[in-house]
């Protein structure tokens, strides 16, 4: 039977192994987790980044199309007087004021001369008479939009033309606008723009002319077969449109410097670890210590892992919020486009009746500036709406409601919804504006959705602010009994996927509980749901 001294070492020299060889399997398995990590991190960023891109693509490129047909589609061109140059310069110069994208626009005859051009420098307008002319032998056909794009050191430039079919003065529209921004560089990856054929046409990095000197043969061929997914865990590859696609990379130099450090750290580990674990093992209170250590560092990780997720929710519900914005900008702006449209009508009938006078010119350049600079304030209010915050402050709800009310007054009318506000006490809270700012909207716009959704004729949303205390209920008849549970779980939504995310009643719940310390709930009452944030708890600011 070994004695106390014998039992004494072999429990040393047991612990010393088993610590070696713990230390070295956890310092394996986070150098592999890391790697994980950051390519799993890689691939939900793309996913995200690249329809953003691709989505904001899409929009520069309806709006120039959509700009070039309705200047070639404009009144001006009618047949009951001749176009003034005049009249066309102030057309072109309040496209191109109204559009930071647009760079030029001209107008040429049938034959393809330069009629009027006009183009933009920095912020100031030029326009001439008789610029150079245009080879119209491939525009002339039944297409009422011929559409091209190239890329440029600067951006992408987009043409556009389309024919003016009024019989008596015939020709075309041209549109250019300079796209800028629309890839911005990032260490996080590297990206390529190509054509059907594998030709480089734009990268942020590569020299290369094709993809053949980029990439091997079978990558070549798999990343032109496929439009939209990952042909590899660090390359995505993402439809621009039907001759273009978007190659993204992922930086694999930041891998690569990682794995070296992780490397290095782990031998310095494993050395240190040798000479640490033999005094270590001598000392049999170690284990418990060591085991509430390990358990502390998973709580640790536990905890940055669910931080992790929240904020992948939270950015989810910005992007989801930013839809909407973008949503409410579009009936914000539907007046003064109506208002602008009036005026040239009234433009034009005051050059049919010889009634255009400087007072009127000018009383016309005043008024068209003045739904213009409307326009841009509203861009203004939303941008400052929802800018991000950076400390706690203290700031009252009633602005808050009453400024979300302003950024929704255009879906507001739309879905024909009446809102009552009542007042009766204001209390400051402590906390993020744009945050809280996000939950107001979120309610109200479900509000909207669930009354247009059930059809409801008199539709009514009621606010009520009470100290800390605000009350927001509808008249759509209330949250089915049977998913009133679920309504704050992540995910979850009784509208179309296409139309809703389920994070928005989630992410609000997270931010009044844990960011306000206070309560979201909801119940019915005899007209519908009533939404509850209740900040009266005792703050922990």
């Amino acid at each position: 039977m070994k004695n106390s001294s014998d039992f004494k070492f072999d429990l040393t020299f047991a612990f010393v192994i088993f610590a070696f060889v713990i230390i070295v399997i956890t310092t394996y398995t986070s150098i592999y987790m890391f790697t994980r990590l950051t390519t799993q991190e890689f691939e939900d960023k793309i996913r995200i980044l690249a329809e953003n891109i691709y989505l904001n693509y899409k929009a520069k490129e309806n709006t120039i199309k959509n700009t070039t047909l309705a200047l070639a589609k404009n009144d001006i061109f009618n047949s009951t007087f001749t176009p003034n140059d005049e009249i066309l310069k102030s057309v072109f110069k309040t496209m191109l004021y109204a559009n930071n994208d647009l760079k030029q626009i001209d107008y040429f005859n049938n034959y393809g001369k330069d009629i009027i051009s006009c183009k933009k420098f920095a912020n100031t307008i030029y326009c001439n008479n008789y610029g150079k002319p245009l080879k119209v032998e491939n525009l002339k056909s039944d297409k009422n939009i011929f559409f091209k794009e190239r890329f440029k050191n600067n951006g992408i430039e987009f043409i556009a033309f389309s024919p003016v079919k009024i019989e008596k003065y015939p020709g075309f529209i041209e549109v250019k606008a300079l796209i800028r921004g629309l890839f911005k560089n990032n260490n996080f990856y590297h990206f390529l723009v190509i054509d059907k054929f594998g030709n480089i046409l734009f990268s942020d990095i590569y020299k290369e002319k094709n993809l053949n000197d980029v990439f091997n043969y079978f990558l070549n061929k798999k990343i032109l077969k496929t439009d939209e997914g990952f042909v590899t865990d660090g390359i995505y590859v993402k439809k621009l449109n039907k001759k273009m696609k978007m190659v993204f990379i992922q930086n694999k130099n930041l891998i690569n410097k990682t794995n070296e450090i992780s490397k290095t750290l782990t031998l310095i580990m494993i050395i240190i670890s040798i000479f640490f674990a033999i005094p270590l093992g001598m000392f049999f209170s170690k284990p418990l210590y060591s085991f509430y250590q390990e358990l502390d560092k998973r709580v640790k990780q536990e905890i940055e892992k669910r931080q992790e997720k929240e904020q992948l929710l939270i950015a989810q519900s910005k992007l989801a919020a930013l839809g909407e914005m973008l949503g409410n900008i579009a009936h914000q702006w539907r007046h003064p486009l109506t208002r602008l449209s009036l005026l040239i009508q009234n433009f034009e009938l005051a050059v049919s009746k010889n009634k255009l006078t400087p007072d009127f010119i000018e009383k016309f350049k005043n008024q068209a500036y003045a739904q213009i600079n409307y326009m841009s304030q509203t861009i203004d209010d939303f941008t400052n709406f929802f800018k991000k915050d950076t400390k706690k402050v203290e700031f009252c709800p009633r602005e808050i409601i009453e400024d979300a009310l302003k950024l929704i007054e255009g879906r507001l009318k739309q879905n024909k919804v009446n809102v009552e506000v009542e007042f009766i006490k204001t209390e400051s809270i402590l906390g993020y504006r744009s945050e809280f700012s996000q939950v107001i909207l979120n309610i109200i716009n479900n509000a909207i959705d669930v009354l247009k959704e059930r059809d409801i004729k008199n539709r009514k949303i009621w606010i009520r602010i009470r100290g800390k205390k605000i009350e927001i209920e509808d008249n759509a008849g209330g949250v089915p009994e049977e998913i009133k549970d679920k309504i704050f779980e992540p995910y979850f939504t009784t509208k179309f996927q296409s139309q809703g995310t389920g994070i928005g009643l989630y992410m609000s719940k997270v931010i009044i509980n844990q960011h306000f310390n206070g309560e979201l709930f909801a119940y019915n009452s005899d007209k519908g749901a009533i939404f509850v944030i209740d900040l009266n708890k005792k703050s922990t600011f």
